[in-house]
């Protein structure tokens, strides 16, 4: 084919749109569902949403097909520049984004002793009820709660879980 045949072709496609990428931004973990009906899914706004935060257009044209698939989709987006400006595009079509929370990182043990006790009291326990219904050793949660130690992140992002909602956790455990 000639230049003037491919000059030809790229004009019958019409203009071809680039996507405006944030230049900044935090790094973000992003759960994508469908909002309502897949039907009602607009897939080039929902891709142009997304890699404007900082993913190729075909990475983010293959998250709004699994989720228009049925599927629950968890991506990583280098550039977030606003959360919410994002969950507002993304929910305008059609899609609900969830943020994912950031890992707890506690370096000091008076800051993880005021955190654990923290999350203790909003669950509105004692020492003894908080480890029993959450299937933690009691004596392992007076050491946090005295400073002795930091907790591992596997037991802060848990703690973290029980922070966030505190009901369902304890239901997870009963039923589970």
């Amino acid at each position: 084919m000639t230049n003037a045949g491919l000059k030809e072709v790229f004009g019958r496609l019409g203009q071809v749109q680039d996507v405006d990428r944030n230049q900044s931004g935090s790094r973000e973990s992003l759960v994508l569902r469908p909002e309502g009906a897949t039907s009602a899914i607009n897939a080039i706004a929902a891709t142009r949403a997304l890699a404007q935060c900082g993913i190729t257009l075909l990475r983010a044209k293959r998250a709004v097909e699994a989720v228009i698939a049925g599927g629950e989709v968890t991506l990583v987006l280098p550039k977030v520049a606003s959360r919410d400006q994002l969950v507002e595009e993304l929910a305008a079509a059609g899609l609900q984004g969830k943020f994912l929370r950031k890992r707890l990182r506690i370096t000091s043990k008076s800051v993880a002793k005021k955190w654990v006790k923290k999350v203790r009291e909003r669950a509105g326990l004692t020492q003894e009820q908080f480890a029993v219904t959450y299937g933690m050793d009691l004596k392992t949660l007076q050491k946090y709660e005295h400073g002795d130690s930091i907790p591992a992140s596997s037991v802060l992002s848990y703690l973290q879980m029980i922070e966030a909602d505190p009901e369902a956790v304890k239901r997870i455990r009963i039923e589970g």
